[in-house]
């Protein structure tokens, strides 16, 4: 398992990156906050391999379900664990993939990450 520079951990950095500069007040402290980030970034990768590896390699849903892993753990790692018990977060992830799956654009780069996060495998 590599997730230091691995294609989960470059996932996983590129979706918190996005979510930083949308949600981040503007200011000097981005490079700061990015080095601080690295060793979360890569427990997350870890912890988003494991999970995926725990799909059934016959699974029909299996990379979408791996999809919705990485989301998931990127979306509670940015916005807080507790909301992994809110029921409403799992029905807005839901409706997160519908939407990135349904759009062209976004389709594309979902195959490329199911990709990757099954490339682990």
């Amino acid at each position: 398992m590599s997730t230091s520079i691995g294609p989960v951990g470059q996932l996983v950095a590129v979706l918190q990156a996005q979510l930083a500069a949308r949600t981040a007040p503007r200011g000097g402290r981005a490079a700061t906050a990015a080095a601080s980030r690295q060793p979360a970034q890569q427990q997350l990768a870890a912890l988003i391999e494991k999970r995926v590896r725990q799909i059934q390699r016959d699974d029909p849903q299996r990379g979408r379900k791996a999809f919705r892993i990485f989301l998931e753990a990127v979306l509670l790692e940015h916005f807080g664990a507790s909301l992994m018990h809110d029921p409403a977060f799992h029905q807005v992830v839901s409706e997160v993939q519908d939407a990135m799956e349904g759009d062209p654009a976004c389709r594309r780069l979902v195959d490329e990450a199911i990709a990757h996060l099954l490339s682990q495998q």
